[in-house]
C-alpha cells in the first residue's frame, strides 16, 4: 500500500511539473507606450500612450485611493465587530456578577432575619424567673446535698 501512494505522489509531481513548463503565460491588455525618436513628429524625445494607458495613468491616484479607503473600511469593521463582541461580553459577565450579588446580598437579609427571630424568642423567656427559679433550684440542690451527707456519717 505504502508503495502505491509513493507512486502516485511522483506522478502527481511530475504531472504538475509539465503542466506548469507547457503552459501559456496570461496576457492582459496593459496599454501601448511608444517611445518616439527625435526629430520625429515632436521635435523631442517623448513617450506616448494609447487611451488605455493615459486612462491608466490619469485614474492611478483615484484608484489608490479608493483601495486604500475600501482597505481601511474594512479594518474598521473588523474593529468594530471585534469590540462589539468584547462589549457585549462584559455586559453578560457584568450582568451575571450582578445576579450573583443579588442573590448574595438576599441570602444574607434572610440569615440576618433569621437570627433576628431567634433573638426574639429568647427575648420572650422572662427572665427575673429564670433566675428565681435557678436560685431556688440551687438551694434545694445545695439542702439536698447536705441532708445526704448528714445521713450518711
Amino acid at each position: 500500500m505504502l508503495l502505491g501512494l509513493n507512486m502516485l505522489s511522483k506522478f502527481a509531481t511530475v504531472l504538475s511539473i509539465s503542466l506548469l513548463l507547457w503552459s501559456s503565460p496570461a496576457y492582459g491588455n496593459d496599454g501601448r507606450f511608444t517611445l518616439v525618436p527625435k526629430n520625429g513628429v515632436v521635435p523631442f524625445e517623448s513617450t506616448c500612450f494609447d487611451n488605455v494607458a493615459t486612462a491608466k495613468l490619469l485614474t492611478w491616484k483615484e484608484f489608490q485611493q479608493q483601495e486604500f479607503e475600501n482597505s481601511l473600511q474594512l479594518q474598521l469593521g473588523i474593529q468594530r465587530e471585534e469590540l462589539t463582541l468584547e462589549i457585549d461580553t462584559l455586559k453578560i459577565t457584568l450582568e451575571e456578577s450582578t445576579i450573583r450579588y443579588k442573590d448574595s446580598l438576599k441570602l444574607r437579609d434572610e440569615e440576618i432575619e433569621s437570627l433576628r427571630q431567634i433573638i426574639k424568642k429568647d427575648r420572650k423567656t422572662n427572665l427575673p424567673l429564670v433566675i428565681v427559679g435557678s436560685v431556688v433550684a440551687g438551694v434545694a440542690i445545695g439542702v439536698g446535698t447536705a441532708y445526704a451527707i448528714d445521713k450518711a456519717f
